[in-house]
């Protein structure tokens, strides 16, 4: 019986690294929807769902800025995920355009 070193027969997938956990680009996101007034989804950790665009970021919260709607400061770390809106139509794009 043959004694193999730990890395003798791994495979090319298994040597390589596991992506990273934080990329760092959430800022670089967050200001381009932020410039664009881009209308965004914010899912919280509750299921509870935001609609609006981001007005005003920092390291701790977001501020969602709501057209019919009080505007709200989430603390991040409440937030699950965000995306933009698909059914917004971007039309506020079209109005900072004009």
């Amino acid at each position: 019986m043959t004694i193999r070193t730990p890395n003798e027969f791994t495979s090319r997938r298994d040597r390589r690294q596991a992506a990273p956990e934080t990329t760092f680009r959430e800022i670089e996101y967050i200001d381009r929807l932020s410039k664009n007034k881009t209308p965004v989804v914010v899912k919280l950790t509750d299921g509870e769902e935001v609609r609006g665009w981001i007005e005003y970021y920092d390291k701790d919260i977001i501020r969602i800025t709501r057209d019919t709607q009080p505007n709200l400061f989430i603390y991040k770390s409440r937030v699950k995920y965000l995306f933009e809106d698909p059914h917004a139509g971007h039309s506020r794009n079209r109005e900072s355009r004009s």
